[in-house]
């Protein structure tokens, strides 16, 4: 009998184990938006913008998802308690649909182009060209350093409100910033 079990077992076992050797070698890659239901990590409000949503990949294949360019960003100057970031991900104003690497983008920052929280950045990506979008939008243009240093400068709040035209903080959340 433990001759048989074993010949069951057998299979079971070297299927496990290549399933564990082979998930290391995924890789993690950003997934579908789903506009009008997902909702923002950071400010909690339901993303209904697909032309700023973003995201985060971590390195074990969490995806966090951003209702703006701002939201993402204060996340990751915030920290992410533990998890690894593998890559960030942002909607290309030109072809929302279209997340490009948040390192290979340009951002706007320009009144004319309002984000959902209130900091005006806007991503930009292939085809469009930097100076393109300034002749059309005017503003400033970023790279992501920048982008992250404009958000510790001028950055949210802990309740999720960024300023004017910004959304609400979440239900339950407090009015004073902290």
């Amino acid at each position: 009998m433990s001759r048989r079990i074993r010949f069951l077992l057998a299979p079971m076992l070297f299927g496990s184990a290549l399933a564990l050797w082979a998930l290391p070698g995924c890789t993690p890659e950003p997934v579908p938006i789903a506009v009008g239901e997902a909702p923002c990590e950071r400010c909690h409000m339901t993303i209904m913008d697909e032309r700023y949503a973003t995201e985060l990949v971590t390195t074990t294949g969490k995806v966090y998802f951003f209702d703006s360019v701002e939201c993402l960003a204060a996340f990751v100057l915030e920290g992410i308690e533990g998890r690894e970031i593998h890559s960030l991900w942002v909607s290309n104003f030109g072809a929302p649909s279209n997340l490009i690497s948040a390192q290979e983008a340009f951002f706007l920052r320009s009144p004319n182009l309002r984000s959902p929280m209130g900091l005006d950045l806007t991503a930009f990506g292939a085809p469009m060209l930097e100076r393109d979008v300034l002749n059309s939008f005017g503003g400033d243009i970023l790279d992501w350093e920048g982008v992250l240093e404009f958000v510790r400068e001028k950055g949210p709040s802990h309740t999720g409100q960024m300023g004017a035209g910004a959304h609400s903080p979440p239900p339950g959340a407090g009015a004073a910033g902290g």
